[in-house]
C-alpha cells in the first residue's frame, strides 16, 4: 500500500459493506427531496384552500383545518424520520470506516522501515492514528455527508424556485456563484491554519512524549522550566493560528445572513413591483410564500456548508498526513510459502551467510557496512567485536530481516531472510536482548508473547533449560498464569527469561546482544550456565567479548568500518 489514497479505500470499503452504503444513500437522498415537501405543501394550502377561503368561494370546515394541519405537520415528521435514518447510518458507517482505517494504519505500522521511526518522534504515529483519524471522522460525519446532504437540497430548490418562476430561479442561480467564492475565500484561509495548527499539535504530541519518557532525567537535572517553556511556547503557536480560524469561523455566518436579508428583500420587492405592472413575473399568494420559503431555505443548507468549513479543512489536513504515512516505505514483502521446517531442512554450505552485505539507514549516507562478506557454518559459534556505535545491534537487525541491506544479501541456508514470513522466524532465530522488556500478561505470556501455539510443556522445558522452572513453581502463586510482576524478578532472571522467550520454539540460530552487559560476576555465572547449555546444538552469533572464554567461541571476528578486518 505505498500509494495509498483516502478516494481509493473509502471506495473499497463501500464496494465492502454495500449494504450499509445504499442505506446510507437512500436517507441522504430521501432527507434532501423530502425537505423540499413543507414548501409545496404551504403553496398547495394557500392557493387551494386559504386564499378561496378569505374570498368567500370556498368554505373551510373545522374537520378540514385538522386535516390541513396533519398533512402540513406530515411532511415536517417525514423530513424528521429521514432525518434520524440519517444520522444513525452516518454513526454507524463512519464509525466502521474509521475502525478499519485505524486498524490498516496499525497493519502498515509493522511494515514500516526503521528509518521511519528514526525520523519521527514518539508521538508522531500516536497523533496521526487518534488526532488525525480523529479529524477525518469528523470529516465524514459532520463535513462530508452534511455536504452532499445539503448540495442535494441546494439542487431541489434551485429547480423548484425555476418552476414556480424563472425570473427568480435566474436570481437565485445569480446569487449562488457569489456565495460560493465567498466561501471558498473563508475555505482558503481556514485550509491554512487547520495545516498549521495540525503540525504544531504534532510538535505538542512529540514534546509531550519526549518530557515523559526522559521526565528522571529532567528532573534530576532541575530543567523542568526548559521544558515548561519549550511547551508553553508550541501552545501560544497554536492559540495564534486558533484565534485567525476562530475570526473567519466567526465571521462568515454574519456574512451569509446579511446576504440572505438583501435577497429577500430584493425578491419581495420585484415580486411587489411586478404585481402592479401586470409583468411576467405575476405569482399567486401560495407561489409566492413557497418561493420565499424556498430562497430562505436555500441560505441555511450554504450556511451549513461554510460552518463545516472548519471540520472539512482540518479533516482535509488529516487526510493529508495520513495518506502519507500510509504511503511511507515498506519492508519487503515476505514469501508467504516460505515455513521454517522447509528452511532449516535444507542441505546448504554455510547456515547463515553475508554476501556483499552493504547497508546505511534511509536518513543517512553513511555506510554502516560496505560490501561485507562472511560465512558461518552449521552449529559454529562466533563472536563479533568492535568499537561501541560501529553497528554490531544494526547487523543483529539485519539478520532478522527487520532491516534491509542498502545492497546485498543475508542467506539463512540459502534463503533470503528478508523474504522469511514473521510467523515462521521465532523457529529460526532466537534474539537475546540487552535488557529484557516486558509486556502485558502472565508470566507465561512472557514466554509466549501471545502465541497461542506454543503450549505449557514448551514454555516449561525452556525455562527449565534456562534454571527458573522451579523458581515459577516454587515461589510465583498461580505459577505460569501468575501475573507477571517484575519485581518478582532479579535482574538476572530477567535475563534468563529472555533466554527462555528466545529459545522457546528451538531456532537453529542464537543470537546474543550484549547480554552480560548491565550483569554483576555472579549473576554473570548464572546466565553463562544457562547459555552454555542452550548453545550446545545450536549455532550462535554473539556481540559480548566478555561471553568469549565461557562459551568457547570458534572464531572471534573484528568489525572495523563497516568491513571484516580479523577472523
Amino acid at each position: 500500500m505505498n500509494d495509498f489514497k483516502a478516494s481509493r479505500f473509502v471506495a473499497q470499503f463501500m464496494k465492502k459493506h454495500i449494504g450499509m452504503s445504499l442505506v446510507l444513500a437512500f436517507a441522504i437522498l430521501g432527507t434532501s427531496i423530502s425537505s423540499l415537501l413543507p414548501s409545496y405543501t404551504l403553496k398547495y394550502l394557500i392557493d387551494g384552500f386559504l386564499e378561496p377561503a378569505i374570498n368567500g368561494s370556498v368554505t373551510i370546515t373545522n374537520g378540514k383545518i385538522v386535516g390541513l394541519s396533519f398533512l402540513y405537520f406530515s411532511t415536517y415528521l417525514l423530513v424528521s424520520l429521514f432525518t434520524i435514518l440519517q444520522n444513525y447510518m452516518i454513526d454507524v458507517f463512519g464509525q466502521k470506516l474509521i475502525h478499519e482505517l485505524r486498524y490498516a494504519m496499525i497493519e502498515k505500522s509493522h511494515r514500516l522501515t526503521s528509518s521511519y521511526f528514526r525520523r519521527n518522534g514518539t508521538g508522531s504515529m500516536t497523533s496521526r492514528v487518534t488526532d488525525d483519524v480523529n479529524s477525518i471522522e469528523q470529516l465524514f460525519a459532520e463535513g462530508l455527508v452534511s455536504l452532499v446532504v445539503n448540495l442535494f437540497k441546494i439542487i431541489g430548490i434551485l429547480i423548484s424556485v425555476f418552476i414556480f418562476s424563472w425570473v427568480l430561479g435566474l436570481i437565485l442561480f445569480a446569487i449562488i456563484p457569489v456565495i460560493y467564492f465567498i466561501t471558498q475565500a473563508f475555505r482558503k484561509n481556514m485550509l491554512k491554519n487547520q495545516l498549521a495548527n495540525r503540525k504544531i499539535l504534532n510538535e505538542e504530541s512529540n514534546n509531550l512524549s519526549e518530557t515523559i519518557d526522559c521526565n528522571n532525567t529532567i528532573k534530576n537535572l532541575s530543567k523542568e522550566g526548559y521544558r515548561e517553556e519549550e511547551f508553553k511556547g508550541l501552545l501560544n503557536k497554536g492559540f495564534k493560528v486558533m484565534d485567525k480560524t476562530g475570526w473567519f469561523d466567526s465571521l462568515y455566518g454574519p456574512v451569509i445572513e446579511i446576504l440572505k436579508a438583501i435577497t429577500i428583500s430584493a425578491v419581495t420587492l420585484i415580486v411587489c413591483y411586478s404585481q402592479d405592472t401586470n409583468s411576467i413575473i405575476g405569482l399567486s399568494i401560495g407561489t409566492f410564500a413557497a418561493a420565499i420559503n424556498l430562497i430562505s431555505n436555500v441560505f441555511s443548507p450554504i450556511q451549513t456548508i461554510g460552518q463545516e468549513i472548519q471540520t472539512m479543512q482540518e479533516g482535509k489536513s488529516g487526510i493529508e498526513r495520513v495518506e502519507k504515512f500510509m504511503s511511507e516505505k515498506e519492508i519487503c514483502l515476505k514469501e508467504d510459502s516460505l515455513k521454517a521446517n522447509d528452511i532449516i531442512n535444507k542441505k546448504f554450505p554455510y547456515l547463515l551467510e553475508f554476501k556483499d552485505l552493504s547497508f546505511h539507514y534511509d536518513d543517512g549516507q553513511e555506510l554502516i557496512y560496505d560490501d561485507m562478506n562472511l560465512q558461518v557454518k552449521k552449529l559454529e559459534k562466533i563472536c563479533l567485536i568492535g568499537r561501541t556505535g560501529i553497528g554490531k545491534t544494526t547487523l543483529f537487525r539485519l539478520i532478522l530481516g527487520i532491516l534491509e541491506p542498502t545492497k546485498g544479501q543475508i542467506l539463512f541456508n540459502g534463503y533470503d531472510v528478508t523474504k522469511i514470513p514473521d510467523t515462521e522466524k521465532r523457529k529460526i532465530f532466537g534474539y537475546v536482548e540487552q535488557g529484557f522488556k516486558a509486556v502485558p500478561g502472565s508470566v507465561m505470556d512472557q514466554i509466549t508473547l501471545g502465541d497461542q501455539s506454543i503450549s505449557l510443556k514448551e514454555v516449561r522445558k525452556a525455562m527449565s533449560d534456562s534454571f527458573l522452572d522451579d523458581y515459577v513453581m516454587k515461589t510465583i502463586p498461580n505459577n505460569y498464569q501468575a501475573p507477571f510482576r517484575e519485581e518478582d524478578f532479579s535482574q538476572g532472571q530477567l535475563q534468563l527469561l529472555n533466554l527462555a522467550r528466545a529459545t522457546v520454539l528451538n531456532p537453529q540460530l542464537l543470537l546474543l546482544d550484549e547480554i552480560s552487559a548491565n550483569l554483576d560476576s555472579e549473576t554473570e555465572k548464572e546466565v553463562i550456565k544457562a547459555l552454555a547449555k542452550a548453545s550446545n546444538d545450536r549455532t550462535v552469533v554473539s556481540i559480548s567479548h566478555r561471553l568469549s572464554d565461557q562459551l568457547g567461541f570458534d572464531r572471534v571476528i573484528e568489525v572495523e568500518k563497516g568491513k571484516i578486518i580479523s577472523k
